[in-house]
C-alpha cells in the first residue's frame, strides 16, 4: 500500500468526507497578496483595507488549516503501515545487534530492507512540510491578531469620541 498511495487520492478521499458531512471546505483565497503584507503602522491603513487583510488573514489560516490537515491524514495512514512494518522486519535486526537504541535499528532496517526508504521518504516530506504549515499558521494567527488589535483600538477610539 505504502508505495500506491498518493497526497491527489487521499485528498478526494478527505475532501469527499467532508463533503459527506456537510461540513464547509475553506477555499483557498482569491488575489495576490501571498505575501500578507501588513504596513508598519496599520493605524495608516483605511477602514476597508483593514477589512480586507482580515478577510484575506482569516481565509489564509482557514484554507492552511484544511491543508494541514489533509496532510495529517495521509501522514496518520502512511506511519501507522510504515511503522508496522519497521516493527515487523526489526525483530532479527534486533536479536542480531542486541540492544540498540530505536534510531540504529531503524537504519539497519532501512539498509536491509529497501522497500521501506519510499514510506521513510515520504515520511520526512510530509513531516517537514507539516512544520512548514505549522509555522505559516502561526504567522497567519499573528498577522490577523494585529489587524485584530488595530480593529478593536479603533473601535475603542470611536466609543470615546
Amino acid at each position: 500500500m505504502i508505495d500506491e498511495f498518493n497526497a491527489n487520492e487521499m485528498y478526494k478521499q478527505v475532501t469527499t468526507k467532508i463533503e459527506k458531512l456537510g461540513l464547509p471546505i475553506p477555499p483557498k483565497p482569491v488575489g495576490n497578496d501571498t505575501d500578507m503584507k501588513l504596513s508598519a503602522d496599520p493605524s495608516n491603513m483605511t477602514s476597508s483595507e483593514l477589512g480586507t487583510k482580515l478577510s484575506k488573514a482569516a481565509a489564509w489560516f482557514g484554507h492552511c488549516q484544511y491543508l494541514l490537515g489533509v496532510l495529517e491524514s495521509e501522514l496518520t495512514l502512511l506511519e501507522a503501515e510504515y511503522n508496522l512494518k519497521l516493527n515487523l522486519a526489526s525483530i532479527p535486526v534486533r536479536e542480531r545487534l542486541g540492544r540498540q537504541n530505536g534510531a540504529v535499528i531503524e537504519a539497519a532496517v532501512l539498509e536491509e530492507n529497501s522497500d521501506l526508504m519510499p514510506a521513510y521518504t515520504r515520511r520526512a516530506e510530509l513531516l517537514s512540510i507539516r512544520e512548514t504549515f505549522t509555522a505559516r499558521l502561526n504567522i497567519y494567527d499573528r498577522f490577523y491578531a494585529a489587524l485584530s488589535r488595530e480593529q478593536s483600538r479603533r473601535e475603542a477610539e470611536m466609543r470615546v469620541l
